[in-house]
């Protein structure tokens, strides 16, 4: 009984190796047959017995990344990467796997770990902080799915005229049903659309019943009068048979049709079309002359690359590959050139939030390429972008999933002015400037500092003209213009602006009254530059303020002149000045009767009375003054110590006050306007009388020199 009982588990399961060899057999037949949907299902029943099985977990892996389910990608990613003898290219797609699924953290640490194998491919690295901030400005778009979407796929959109023409593989009635076997949707036709007033797609219909083929039609562009037609399409060979490259792709060459009435012509194959290799996606620029395409062909950065050719005439140039500022090791897709020359693309590549991301660039000579962010870009695909006068469309399959793809309407509705703040001569960085936002009006309505980056940003809501100013410290004011005409199709614009070091000094001064500090408006100044000896004449204005620029490492004399006024001159030096002013206050007196002054650093040698250098120069001021008061009459008294005697010291002061009153007659005052008066020490205005002990100092303040004002 033994016996038959091992006999029988015996052949139990040398039919159980025979039933999973056939099914495995059957799967691998639909995976080279590019028929994913059908081997997914064999697999996943063969995975179930044998879960450590390498073969069938790739097999598996691959699969729903070729119909890009990133749900089941990741899963079966994830169990590859665990097990031993792993190909650099498992970690790379685990990655991007998880990136579309927005786990940007894990993402990032097996994108290191692709990028540390020696065979490792020059891809994007994955920075979760970038990727977070790409939803900051989220508000910037309204986005919304059209009506005309079906359960199949629509993406392509193309402006034709005041319509728009996109691809669909919706089943059609009348029509044979033919599924294309590597996501089971119908092949792709060409349908036309109205747009009502709301951007939304009405009265839906073919495009041509006489341009559909039995494999895919689509995407298209037109040029600006919609006579003439550029078409991507499966390419068929004369034997009727589609072309497939190592990939399962059938490849897609572009085609040229023109308007014949209300038919399209037949289309013809362009001639830089290259055998063996795909072209498609077309996109022409607004004057006819350049068209704008994708292609695998060689000499490119891996995958699709974008390239143009230029028309010339009937014929067309050579192709050009756009560079690596747009092409990546990845595939880039959907390009579209606006009418003012922005460029738009999607790509898998570049830094994004997963999938296709849509790209955009101010224009080809520029190196700044800007990921325009949620919700234009979701961690799905999204690609087809077209734009017009500040909306447009896209396709989408973030609702959806994998290949099934839906058309999307949006608007912008806030655009982002950003850019740096530099030094306009050594073009480093310059921190902590105010930038301004100026509307069109005047008006500055933002206003922001930049940090240690430079940066500043503006969202604005409204299309027109804007000013940018940025101010610093020491710096001359950076100006820069933003037109209506950038903004109205463009999600942003890049607006650097640069200052100049500012060497310039000004003079901000207020000349006020010594008692009740009110301002001395309509008061003369002199500025005299002592090292050039250039003289600038001012005058102070309602509130007393005086302004003017002058040098640096410069002395200068500073005069006032005013009837009613005493006000002796002064100097400065702007040496070691910080900051762009020289902040200056000055206190005068208003001249009236009775009222004294004292005359300070007037000094004479011990026990004389001839009027020093230094104290000439002091008179020179009291000179100036009774100019400036032609009615002015004076008393100049001397006034001493109690040191000496009292009779000597009077007799000291009277000779020290007609000297000083020689000294101002001489000077061209009439010696009818002046009285000499010597007190000697009989108006000490202190507590240092005879026989008192006092300081240096204190005897110092009693030996003055006073004027008082005897008459207006």
């Amino acid at each position: 009984m033994k016996k038959l009982t091992l006999a029988l588990s015996l052949v139990f399961s040398l039919i159980c190796v025979q039933l999973q060899a056939q099914l495995l057999s059957k799967a691998d037949k639909y995976f080279n047959s590019f028929a994913y949907g059908d081997a997914v299902e064999l697999y996943e029943i063969l995975w179930k017995k044998d879960s450590v099985n390498r073969y069938i977990t790739r097999q598996l892996a691959v699969s729903y990344r070729m119909m890009n389910n990133t749900v089941k990608m990741e899963k079966y990613y994830s169990k590859l990467v665990n097990l031993t003898d792993n190909e650099s290219e498992d970690y790379y797609h685990y990655s991007k796997a998880l990136q579309s699924n927005e786990k940007y953290d894990k993402a990032k640490i097996y994108m290191d770990k692709y990028l540390a194998f020696e065979n490792a491919k020059p891809r994007s690295k994955i920075d979760p902080r970038f990727l977070m901030s790409l939803r900051d400005d989220s508000t910037r778009y309204q986005i919304a799915p059209v009506l005309i979407n079906s359960e199949a796929s629509e993406f392509g959109p193309a402006f034709y005229k005041d319509q728009l023409v996109f691809s669909s593989a919706k089943a059609m009635p009348k029509l044979i049903k033919r599924n294309h076997g590597w996501n089971d949707q119908n092949y792709l036709r060409l349908y036309v659309a109205n747009i009502n007033q709301e951007d939304q797609l009405l009265d839906v219909k073919l495009l041509s019943s006489r341009l559909a083929t039995n494999y895919h039609d689509g995407p298209v562009c037109f040029n600006k009068a919609g006579d003439e037609m550029f078409l991507t399409r499966n390419y068929v060979s004369d034997s009727k048979r589609a072309q497939k490259d190592d990939s399962g792709v059938v490849s897609i060459k572009l085609y040229h049709c023109k308007k014949e009435g209300e038919h399209w012509s037949s289309p013809k194959l362009l001639p830089f079309n290259m055998d063996g290799y795909s072209t498609g996606h077309p996109s022409l620029s607004a004057d006819g002359k350049r068209l704008y395409f994708i292609s695998d062909r060689p000499g490119g950065f891996g995958g699709t690359d974008i390239y143009y050719a230029e028309r010339n005439g009937e014929s067309w140039n050579e192709p050009v590959n756009l560079g690596n500022t747009i092409n990546t090791p990845e595939n880039e897709m959907s390009p579209f050139i606006a009418n003012n020359n922005s460029f738009y693309f999607a790509s898998k590549g570049h830094a994004g939030l997963g999938g296709l991301d849509i790209f955009w660039i101010k224009d080809l000579d520029s190196d700044t390429l800007i990921n325009m962010g949620y919700p234009i870009n979701t961690a799905k695909d999204d690609f087809s972008f077209v734009l017009k006068n500040g909306k447009g469309y896209l396709a989408s399959n973030r609702v959806k999933g994998e290949s099934y793809d839906d058309i999307y309407k949006f608007k912008i509705v806030r655009r982002l002015i950003k850019g740096k703040v530099y030094h306009d001569e050594t073009h480093e960085i310059l921190p902590n400037s105010m930038v301004k936002l100026i509307d069109e009006n005047g008006k500055a309505i933002q206003e922001v500092y930049t940090g240690a980056d430079g940066v500043f940003k503006f969202l604005v809501d409204a299309v027109q003209n804007f000013k940018l100013t940025s101010e610093k410290l020491m710096y001359n004011i950076g100006t820069g213009l933003v037109g209506r005409g950038e903004l109205e199709d463009q999600i942003e614009v890049h607006c650097d602006l640069y200052q100049s070091r500012d060497n310039s000094l000004e003079l901000a001064g207020v000349v006020l009254y010594r008692g009740d500090r009110s301002p001395v408006s309509h008061l003369d100044i002199r500025l005299i530059n002592m090292n050039t000896g250039d003289i600038v004449d001012l005058v102070t204005g309602d509130k007393g303020n005086m302004n003017s620029p002058i040098d640096r490492n410069t002395e200068y004399t500073i005069e006032y002149h005013k009837e009613g006024v005493f006000a002796e001159p002064g100097s400065f030096s702007t040496s070691n000045i910080e900051g762009n002013k020289l902040h200056i206050e000055k206190l005068v007196d208003k001249v009236e009767v009775g009222k004294v002054f004292v005359l300070e650093n007037i000094f004479y040698d011990l026990d004389k009375s001839e009027i020093r250098p230094d104290a000439a120069l002091e008179l020179d001021k009291l000179v100036m003054v009774m100019n400036d008061n032609p009615s002015l009459k004076i008393e100049l008294s001397s006034h001493t110590d109690s040191r000496g005697s009292d009779a000597y010291n009077m007799a000291l002061s009277e000779r020290r006050a007609k000297s000083a009153v020689k000294y101002i007659i001489e000077n061209g005052i009439a010696k009818d306007r002046i009285v000499a008066k010597g007190y000697g020490e009989t108006k000490l205005i202190n507590h240092c009388y005879n026989g008192v002990e006092c300081s240096k100092a204190e005897h110092q303040a009693n030996r003055r020199t006073e004027v008082k004002v005897l008459e207006l």
